[in-house]
């Protein structure tokens, strides 16, 4: 009994080309820049301690936060939405990683095209952290503010900036 081949199809090459791609690109998920909605996001991922001046007291009081006369400054708890947001999905993530990486080997799906719904995936499992987020709660005086008690949504603009990029 003996083999014949009929076509041999090398595509160690095209495999090569394409995880030589994938090795020099990065997926970035989070809010970029320097404006306002990155500092808000720092913010809420760390937490922070703001020194409280004149004008500040003077604003807080006109909303009904009223200051012990000691108080130097006011603490923004953390309230992580990024970190915590990927360590809560890193399990799904790993896995469609694993699952849809056979496509990639196999050329069936452009690295490119793999690593950009990569991105919109994990920014995706971002949002949806973000949006469920309730700890630690709102002070009853912010509540009543912004008529919610989510922590993190209150025009939605923090919410907007998660996007992602590959690199």
């Amino acid at each position: 009994m003996s083999i014949k081949i009929l076509k041999d199809i090398n595509n160690i090459p095209k495999l090569r080309k394409n995880l030589s791609k994938m090795k020099k690109k990065e997926v970035q998920v989070g809010v970029f820049g320097q404006g306002q909605q990155a500092m808000i996001a720092a913010v809420h991922e760390f937490g922070v301690n703001i020194r409280v001046t004149n004008k500040m007291r003077a604003y807080l009081r006109s909303i009904g936060i009223f200051l012990k006369d000691d108080t130097k400054y006011i603490h923004i708890p953390e309230r992580s939405f990024i970190r915590s947001g990927w360590d809560k999905n890193e399990k799904k993530i790993n896995k469609a990683i694993e699952k849809h990486m056979n496509d990639v080997l196999q050329h069936n799906v452009d690295s490119q095209v793999f690593l950009e719904a990569l991105g919109t995936m994990i920014e995706g499992h971002l949002k949806d952290y973000l949006v469920k987020l309730k700890t630690p709660p709102l002070s009853e005086v912010t509540k009543r503010r912004k008529g919610s008690s989510n922590p993190l949504i209150d025009t939605g603009s923090l919410l907007d900036s998660i996007t992602h990029k590959v690199k």
